[in-house]
């Protein structure tokens, strides 16, 4: 009986190889859109409280040169809100770049999968056809010598 060889099995390993590099590249970037996002929390909590802060001192008398400077801190902290958005934009973005790259490997992998299992199987029917084919070439001699 022959050894069963896929002649694609190289590429599949390849394929493999490439989505396990994938899935960690994924994970990289899922890790990189949860910390923007944590960030982008942290800088709207720090807004908030600034704000409650201010609305305390001005019920409480406050001159205008410190309210100034509160306001000034608050624009500053808007403009990092609004960059830490787009950040966050661009780290799902690439989120969604890494997870289609990944589905068109598992695709790949998967189908060279089937085809390996469909050349398996061509290759045992085969080789159940050799055997028996050999089976009956012996009993056919056994019956003619006897």
């Amino acid at each position: 009986m022959g050894k069963f060889v896929f002649r694609l099995q190289a590429l599949l390993n390849v394929k493999v190889q490439i989505e396990s590099s994938l899935k960690n590249e994924l994970g990289k970037a899922i890790q990189e859109l949860e910390r923007q996002k944590g960030l982008l929390k942290h800088i709207e909590q720090e807004k908030e409280e600034y704000s409650e802060g201010i609305s305390k001192k001005s019920s409480q008398g406050v001159c205008v040169a410190e309210l100034r400077e509160y306001n000034s801190y608050l624009f500053f902290l808007r403009d990092r809100i609004k960059l830490k958005k787009e950040d966050i934009k661009a780290a799902q973005i690439n989120v969604d770049i890494h997870r289609e790259k990944l589905i068109k490997v598992v695709q790949e992998r998967k189908m060279l999968e089937k085809l390996k299992e469909k050349k398996y199987e061509l290759f045992l029917s085969e080789q159940n056809k050799e055997d028996q084919k050999r089976i009956d070439e012996l009993v056919s001699f056994n019956y003619n010598t006897t």
